[in-house]
This record gives structure tokens, sequence and C-alpha cells, in this order.
């Protein structure tokens, strides 16, 4: 399968590192576009109280079926 990554919407976590928070892809042979909502990793109290805050205003009134961060390699690998 050979897909593109369309768009993707992240967060800041721990050090600044960048957490997805969701990932759009489109399937070339097929034409179909999947979406991903990804569960956080850890509580916001583990991150800078800035970056928790700016994360809070990003994920509140979020709806919609979320996959365990764990889970965002094997998505990318698919």
């Amino acid at each position: 399968m050979s897909f593109l990554v369309l768009d993707f919407t992240y967060l800041e976590g721990r050090d600044g590192e960048l957490l997805v928070k969701e990932l759009t892809t489109v399937d070339f042979h097929s034409n179909r576009v999947s979406s991903y909502l990804f569960k956080r990793p850890y509580a916001w109290e583990e991150v800078p109280m800035f970056n928790a805050r700016m994360n809070q205003l990003l994920t509140t009134g979020v709806i919609g079926l979320m996959v365990i961060y764990s889970e965002l390699e094997t998505v990318l690998h698919r």
C-alpha cells in the first residue's frame, strides 16, 4: 500500500518533543482517506505549564475514536 500523509496536528510534550495528536493519510490505490486521533501518552502535569495549557486548548472538545499513542509507529508503517 502506498500512502501519503496529508496532514497532522501535534502537541508539545516533555523537553519540547512533538506528540502527534491527529494524522490524516490517503491510500493511492483505493483513494481512501483515513484519520487517526491519538490519546496523549502521559498526563499534562508532566510537561511545562505553558505547554500543558496550550495542549489542553487544542484537545478540548475532541470527539472521535482515539488510538493509543504507542500505535503511532504501526499506523505509519501501514
